[in-house]
């Protein structure tokens, strides 16, 4: 993978999410940034990691845009397993994660605390308590992990999922994670998106 600076990443990340609904066989970097919102010098340097060239009068290819986004990110790729931990409010509502139907992510086990939990819940894929995670993350070969616990319980679950060889956390909790520089966690809570917005500024 190309040595691309993390905020152009997460552009193109999106970017490619953009382009799987777009219809136009051709799109300009002008119509990228009345859509997304970028400056279209910023796009058209995002884009110029990946090697796709971009026409003088009608812009890129939207096919080979996404192709050349799906060789660099491996959207279409390897499936990637990944597991929930923490089983309640937030964790029960990802346990129907639509959204992955059509990914490359794999959502092949959940965990907590509560036995009576994982027993009682109903779920597409099997429900184990946090005894389990170690033995179950390295025979199910699961990558990442969806972290949605009570704060008290963050950090040192945390540390267990870098114990099992998780390669990235989703945290859903409020609190700030420490883990290894070789392990990378997106912080998604609604309290981080609404902070996060407000020092962007007033809107």
């Amino acid at each position: 993978m190309k040595d691309i600076p993390m905020p152009a990443r997460r552009r193109l990340v999106l970017l490619e999410r953009l382009l799987s609904n777009y219809t136009e066989k051709n799109i300009t970097s002008q119509k990228i940034q009345e859509l997304a919102g970028w400056s279209s010098a910023i796009i058209r340097r995002d884009i110029s990691y990946l090697g796709v060239n971009c026409g003088a009068t009608n812009g890129y290819r939207t096919s080979e845009l996404l192709a050349a986004l799906s060789r660099e990110f491996n959207f279409d790729g390897e499936v990637r397993h990944c597991c929930i931990v923490g089983l309640g409010r937030m964790g029960q509502a990802l346990l129907d994660a639509s959204e992955l139907y059509d990914s490359a992510f794999k959502i092949v086990a959940g965990f907590d605390t509560s036995v009576n939990k994982t027993e009682v819940l109903s779920s597409s894929f099997p429900l184990h308590p946090t005894t389990l995670m170690k033995k179950t993350i390295i025979e199910e070969k699961i990558s990442y992990a969806i972290l949605t616990v009570d704060k008290d319980e963050a950090q040192s679950l945390a540390n267990l999922l870098v114990e099992c060889g998780i390669k990235g956390i989703i945290n859903y909790t409020p609190c700030v994670l420490t883990v290894p520089k070789d392990v990378l966690v997106e912080n998604v809570g609604l309290l981080t998106a609404l902070e996060t917005l407000s020092v962007m500024g007033e809107v």
